[in-house]
């Protein structure tokens, strides 16, 4: 997939007034989502996101805002300057998110290994996952983030679910968290599919946008059915 972050800019100046009506729904409903699991973790003293995709999206959202001069002097288009912007409290969560996993997550993740070879493995696991995005941006023709935004999300219930079925519950879940995720993948995408062209027409996006809603649905069906099996 590629594209001309010309193109863009032009889809977005030509739709301002739709692209900030989806797009502000969804960075209110995105901010939803992000509290919503940081209380879910707190209330079950467990963590919500596995420790890969966490890091994953600390380093991918830490590259983003790190970029400065890239999206204010080089590009200087309002919709990357937005972007910066928005992605600056979203990074504090993802730390956060990491930092409930060291808080809650050693007896789940390290049983039998000490305080000092979990922390150990905090450090590893962050710094994987700094490398890991790192060594995948090169190979991405991705210069906006456009693509990247949409699978990462993509990946969360995909991640998730597999934990949530080794738990054997939905603690650090809710129905809340996961119809928010729903609904900012609706909006996301459809900014995106609407307004941004032909380069995200194609089946492997659309198929993308499409498992990711549906895992959103997914999740939320099975963490209110084990809500209410475990009550």
């Amino acid at each position: 997939m590629t594209y001309s972050p010309q193109e863009i800019f032009t889809a977005v100046d030509q739709n301002t007034a739709m692209f900030f009506a989806i797009g502000g729904v969804a960075l209110i409903i995105n901010y939803v989502f992000f509290i919503s699991a940081a209380l879910d973790a707190r209330r079950d003293k467990v963590f919500t996101f596995p420790l890969a995709l966490s890091t994953l999206w600390f380093a991918h959202d830490l590259s983003y805002v790190l970029s400065y001069n890239e999206w204010f002097n080089v590009y200087g288009h309002w919709y990357v300057k937005n972007f910066w912007y928005g992605l600056i409290p979203t990074t504090l969560f993802e730390a956060w998110y990491i930092y409930q996993t060291w808080l809650y997550g050693k007896d789940e993740i390290l049983p039998r290994g000490s305080r000092r070879a979990f922390n150990g493995f905090m450090v590893l696991a962050i710094l994987a996952g700094l490398v890991s995005w790192y060594a995948l941006k090169q190979f991405l023709d991705d210069p906006l983030y456009v693509w990247a935004f949409g699978s990462t999300g993509f990946l969360t219930p995909i991640f998730v679910i597999g934990r949530m079925m080794r738990r054997g519950d939905a603690k650090g879940q809710s129905v809340l968290t996961w119809t928010a995720y729903t609904c900012m993948q609706i909006c996301w995408f459809s900014n995106v599919i609407l307004l941004f062209g032909d380069a995200f027409h194609t089946p492997a996006y659309l198929a993308m946008a499409a498992t990711s809603i549906v895992g959103g649905v997914a999740m939320a069906v099975l963490t209110h059915r084990m809500n209410r099996r475990n009550a």
